[in-house]
């Protein structure tokens, strides 16, 4: 049975297709493509950096992304100051902090793009987006690029955070496996 409300069809028969689908997921079929090319653009990040020139992650280069740093510590803002300046006065420490940083947006970008462990990944691109927002600072419109990474990826992040992946990804496959979630003390948390 079915009841019209205005342009909207309301289905009370819990039998019909339409009214076993959870509210939640139907919306999420549709941010696939988001959530593609989120993680392209994080996987893209790791793939300039190690393939297209590799020169940024030569501490002897001109173009050693390391420099970068140097340019964002007098616009940067707490927390991620401090850790600029401790990158700064200690170059092979930059280079360790670029290479996990680098390695941490390639999982990124292959977990978001797969879908595996969504809410997990999510949160490692929003945390990332807001590190380079604080590093960046405000820098007028020399700046422009690190606040359009920060805002937009990091709000899209947020968005599978709290959603997870959908239908389309590992993470639909897992959940007839797992249940998604941890336990840390008094803590659930679900990874996807």
């Amino acid at each position: 049975m079915s009841t019209t409300l205005g342009n909207v069809r309301v289905f009370e028969d819990a039998k019909h297709p339409a009214a076993s689908e959870s509210p939640e997921s139907v919306p999420m079929s549709y941010l696939w493509a988001l959530r593609l090319v989120l993680g392209f653009q994080f996987l893209t990040a790791f793939l300039r950096r190690y393939v297209n020139a590799p020169a940024k992650m030569d501490l002897s280069s001109s173009a050693f992304l390391g420099h970068k740093f140097s340019e964002f510590y007098p616009h940067a803002i707490w927390p991620v100051k401090p850790i600029l300046f401790a990158i700064i006065q200690h170059p092979y420490t930059t280079y360790g902090f670029l290479t996990f940083f680098s390695f941490i947006e390639l999982l990124v970008g292959l977990f978001l793009m797969t879908g595996t462990l969504t809410k997990l990944a999510a949160f490692g691109a929003a945390a990332l987006g807001l590190m380079i927002l604080l590093g960046a600072g405000w820098m007028g419109t020399s700046c422009v690029d690190e606040w359009q990474i920060g805002t937009v990826e990091g709000i899209a992040a947020m968005i599978f955070m709290f959603t997870g992946s959908g239908r389309f990804g590992v993470d639909h496959w897992l959940r007839a496996h797992w249940d998604g979630k941890i336990k840390l003390g008094r803590f659930h948390i679900s990874l996807m």
